[in-house]
């Protein structure tokens, strides 16, 4: 049985190797996933996963097939399951399919599909460190911003992408961004600008910039990988701009809001002085 590509969460493979050295760590939020009624361990929530459910192992479920999955070393095939049970944050649902055994990451991930699919909003907060489910999204100020549509070479993959303004040294561009849970770190396509050659090792420092959230100082690790979002915002962007987010996904598209009422400046600290709570 062969399904259509999936396009794995940077966080994911982050998780599982040592490309890139960040100074500090941001968090990233989990819930326990019970499948079949065992628990099997935290599971990773990645809003920037194109999928329902990964699974560090089969766990005794039946495999059925493999998929083709897209991560920084290229394409994957990596085995499916059969449907099965599973219980998550005390909500009991069916998978038709889980991923299994995927070779960058040793975990267990709850992707934007588990979103779409239930209708809940995610809740993520950096001073409890704790995520929640929630109906709709409780509106008390903040920035409501709407996904832009995915780019043109990642149509399929609908989830929460929002455009911003890079700016590396002279050079500036617009950019389709992925906001990802599942990472604690930015990463950015060291191809993204002319002066690219210019860069060393694997790392960048530029400037993000959001008319409604401000302005970030990142230092950014880099990729070559053809077919990943040009510039992959992580929890330690989102940490900087602010301290309780929403994701809300509809059938098509959705919304983030970010509660940014301690946040009146234009202009952020840098992404690595700005936590001393790491994972």
């Amino acid at each position: 049985m062969r399904r259509k590509l999936r396009i794995l969460s940077l966080g994911l493979l982050l998780s599982g190797c040592d490309a890139y050295v960040f100074y500090e760590t941001a968090p990233r939020f989990t819930v326990p996933l019970f499948v079949e009624g065992v628990e099997v361990g935290p599971a990773i929530i990645d809003t920037g996963g194109g999928y329902e459910l990964i699974l560090r192992e089969p766990f005794g479920l039946e495999v059925v097939g493999s998929t083709d999955v897209l991560a920084f070393g290229g394409l994957e095939s990596v085995p499916v399951t059969a449907p099965f049970s599973y219980d998550v944050a005390g909500r009991a649902l069916t998978a038709n399919y889980a991923l299994a055994g995927v070779s960058v990451c040793d975990c267990n991930g709850l992707g934007f599909e588990f979103f779409r699919k239930t209708g809940l909003t995610l809740r993520i907060d950096f001073d409890s460190l704790a995520a929640t489910f929630i109906e709709g999204i409780p509106f008390g100020g903040g920035a409501e911003i709407p996904f832009e549509p995915p780019p043109h070479w990642l149509a399929p993959f609908d989830t929460s992408f929002i455009e911003v303004e890079v700016t590396s040294s002279e050079q500036s561009r617009m950019v389709i961004a992925l906001l990802d849970t599942g990472t604690n770190a930015t990463v950015m396509r060291r191809s993204l600008f002319d002066d690219a050659s210019r860069f060393g090792g694997n790392r960048a420092n530029v400037h993000v910039a959001h008319p409604r959230l401000g302005t970030l100082a990142v230092s950014a690790g880099l990729f070559d990988t053809e077919g990943l979002p040009d510039l992959i915002l992580g929890t330690d962007a989102m940490r900087a701009w602010a301290e309780v987010w929403y994701f809300s996904y509809h059938p098509v598209g959705g919304r983030i809001v970010a509660d940014i009422a301690a946040a009146e400046n234009d202009s952020l600290p840098a992404l690595k002085a700005t936590s001393n709570r790491p994972n």
